[in-house]
């Protein structure tokens, strides 16, 4: 015959359930004129706390103006993105590159645009279109065509959307080609 758990213990199993916060307890509406026995937690992380000698309203430079950046964290840091693009070119130089391509570093930053990328409105509007999968994207286990489009090497750093993001761009190969395609008006405007 099976051993079935006693009634009496299922009251204890529940009290330690709703101890460890894994069943939630609710009033059953049994208080008079709508009142619940239920008191709010005086540690419950619904809102913050701040100091007493704090304001919400007051800047990092204690005047109670600006927008919350200074000289020292740069307008870039709140910016939805953030990025330093920097072209070079690889060491096979059987191939000329693009005509325009220079060597150089551009920053980037988007929401609000900026930085002195030559074409930022162009760049951030193809960053919101692609997203972060063409900075994500690894090729190493793809099947690709075995072409070399050129020297062209973009290294991008920085983050969108709160995605960190450190990778190269190159012409080796034809996914790394569609890959460098896909954010042109990024690394090549």
């Amino acid at each position: 015959m099976a051993q079935y758990p006693s009634v009496t213990a299922l009251p204890i199993r529940l009290a330690a359930l709703a101890a460890l916060g894994l069943l939630p307890i609710t009033a059953c509406g049994n208080e008079p004129d709508g009142a619940s026995t239920v008191s709010p937690d005086a540690s419950s992380p619904s809102e913050p706390s701040t100091p007493d000698d704090a304001s919400p309203e007051q800047s990092p430079d204690d005047t109670g103006e600006g927008d919350g950046t200074d000289d020292q964290t740069g307008s870039d840091q709140e910016a939805a993105v953030s990025l330093v693009i920097e072209r070079t070119l690889g060491d096979d130089q059987s191939l000329s590159p693009e005509a325009g391509y220079e060597e150089g570093t551009w920053t980037l930053t988007c929401s609000p645009v900026g930085g002195d990328h030559p074409a930022p409105e162009a760049a951030c509007a193809e960053i919101e279109e692609v997203g972060t999968e063409p900075f994500l994207l690894d090729t190493t286990d793809m099947m690709c065509t075995m072409q070399m489009g050129g020297p062209e090497v973009v290294h991008v750093t920085g983050h969108i959307d709160g995605t960190r993001i450190d990778t190269e761009f190159n012409k080796v190969g034809g996914c790394e080609i569609d890959r460098f395609e896909t954010v042109d008006a990024v690394i090549t405007p």
